[in-house]
């Protein structure tokens, strides 16, 4: 029975078992894998060109950062200037205002001073003219002198 005899149909599957491997073998060889190794070696720069990009960016951000930190503290160092200037100012114009307050009421002090001191020299010398008349007028009563004679 031919269906039985393996000799000539293992022959005929070893055959065609070697052509079809050395077909695959040479498709796979020049035509799949260096389709393969592009698409890989494109994916290599493609990352590789991503990770350069990467480490620039984060360069430029660092530099940002220190950047952004000196400007911080540039700018806290000039908030403290101005509150320390401010503070001068008004402590300076405090002291100018309490001065000139007090060089005002200094001379208010004088004039009221003096006002008191005219109205005081003006009450005595109107005491005295009072006594004076009291004391001619008493006099001129006791004794019975007329005022015009009396001295004082």
């Amino acid at each position: 029975m031919p269906q039985l005899e393996q000799v000539e149909f293992f022959i005929s599957q070893l055959f065609w078992l070697g052509v079809f491997f050395v077909i695959l073998f040479t498709v796979l060889t020049y035509i799949t894998l260096p389709k393969i190794r592009a698409f890989l070696n494109q994916r290599d720069d493609f990352v590789k060109s991503h990770i350069s990009k990467q480490d620039e960016l984060i360069k430029k951000a660092e530099s940002i950062v220190e950047n952004y930190e000196a400007k911080l503290t540039e700018a806290k160092n000039q908030a403290s200037q101005i509150i320390n200037d401010a503070k001068d100012k008004a402590l300076k114009e405090s002291e100018d205002l309490i001065k000139a307050t007090e060089e005002k009421i200094q001379h208010e002090i004088k004039q009221t001073e003096e006002r008191v001191a005219k109205e005081k020299d003006t009450a005595i010398s109107e005491l005295n003219d009072q006594l004076k008349d009291s004391a001619t007028n008493f006099l001129s009563k006791v004794t019975n002198i007329e005022k015009g004679n009396i001295n004082l």
